[in-house]
Formats: structure tokens, C-alpha cells, sequence
């Protein structure tokens, strides 16, 4: 079984200003649009600094600490499970079972090349395959993205070239197209979008 993976913790003196605004209802909305392009099995987790009750059939994993950081994000593979794991300002916009089916076989980690820098990767979206818990357990507080690049990993966009896209890279300008997964970073979130926005319509 694939594992989907998230996380969800109260704004912080450490959160940006871009990610202050997300609540149950982003980490529901977000199990709902894989649960409309997933047809495998899966289960969902959303890692919090506290319990939390969710609408959809979330699990929550209370482990993180009092004031999480962006490092943090690095938690989830502890579980050492197939996983993908994503941030809360994801949009799920087509049929996804074959990226599942890579998780469950492929040798090593898949993420997206950086938008900003073609040559590097970053961690909008990572494919996880199982036996990877030794990026959590090594993990010493370093930059979660810095720390990602310094294992050995693919890149979706050379596995599935126009399918994993950054929202401000590619489908802003270029619409969605054979997008199948939509990631946001930085500043403009979903919410910020124009009512009538193509994407909005798998946000919900």
C-alpha cells in the first residue's frame, strides 16, 4: 500500500508569511484530490505538532515538536514506507496510480527539477520508495531541500516529463495541460487564485 504524506502545524515566530494560512481544510481538500485520481489503495497522514480531527479519513501523527520548522518537513520518512509526500499547497489535477506504482518499485527517491535552477532538484513532490527512513534518522537539522539533493535520487520530470509542475513554473502560464500533480511555493496559494482559475476546480 502507498502512503501519502503531509504536514500541518500552527503558524509559528519561524513560519513565513506565505504559510500562515493553512488549516484542516487545506489538509482535507488535499486528501480529496488524491482520493478522486488514486484508484490504488492508499493511506493518508498528516504529521502536526498536536492532535488533530479531520472530516476525511486522515491519520494524524502528533510527533512534531512544540514549534516545528521547515526542516521538520523531512519527518515523514521516518516511516520507511512507499510514500508520497507533498506539501499542503498541492493540487492533485489528474490520474496518478502510475506514480504510486513507481513508489512501490522503484530503487531510490524521485523529485522535481528546481524551477528557479534546472540543474538541482527541490522537494515540491517527492516519490518515495520504501527503505528510505535513513534521511529522516540521519537528518541533523540541515535545510530539508539541501539535505534531499545530497541523496541519491531521479528527477519526475525526466520519468514523467510535464506531469509533476510547479504552479509558478509551468501551469500558470502554460495552463495545466498532462499536469497530474500542481505544486505551489513561495508566495500565490490556491486561495489567492481568481474564482474562475482551471486549477480551482481540483481544489476542493
Amino acid at each position: 500500500m502507498i502512503t501519502v504524506a503531509t504536514l500541518l502545524w500552527d503558524a509559528n515566530p519561524t513560519s513565513f508569511a506565505f504559510s500562515r494560512q493553512y488549516t484542516e481544510d487545506w489538509v482535507e481538500r488535499l486528501y480529496r484530490g488524491f482520493a478522486r485520481n488514486l484508484t490504488r489503495p492508499f493511506r493518508f497522514v498528516c504529521y502536526s505538532e498536536k492532535p488533530r480531527t479531520f472530516a476525511e479519513p486522515i491519520v494524524c501523527i502528533p510527533t512534531l515538536p512544540a514549534k516545528p520548522t521547515y526542516g521538520d518537513c523531512i519527518k515523514p520518512y521516518e516511516l520507511g514506507a512507499p510514500m508520497i509526500l507533498v506539501g499542503l499547497d498541492t493540487v492533485v489535477t489528474g490520474n496518478i496510480d502510475h506514480l504510486a506504482d513507481w513508489c512501490l518499485a522503484a530503487p531510490r527517491i524521485a523529485l522535481p527539477r528546481d524551477p528557479y535552477n534546472l540543474q538541482q532538484a527541490c522537494n515540491g513532490v517527492a516519490l518515495v520508495p520504501e527503505g528510505w527512513q535513513c534521511i529522516a534518522q540521519e537528518h541533523a537539522g540541515e535545510n530539508d531541500m539541501e539535505w534531499l539533493r545530497t541523496f541519491p535520487h531521479d528527477l519526475t520530470d525526466e520519468l514523467f516529463p510535464g506531469q509533476i509542475q510547479s504552479f509558478k513554473g509551468a501551469v500558470r502560464d502554460r495552463g495545466i495541460g498532462d499536469t497530474r500533480i500542481c505544486y505551489f511555493h513561495g508566495a500565490e496559494k490556491p486561495h489567492q487564485l481568481p474564482a474562475d482559475h482551471p486549477i480551482l476546480e481540483h481544489w476542493v
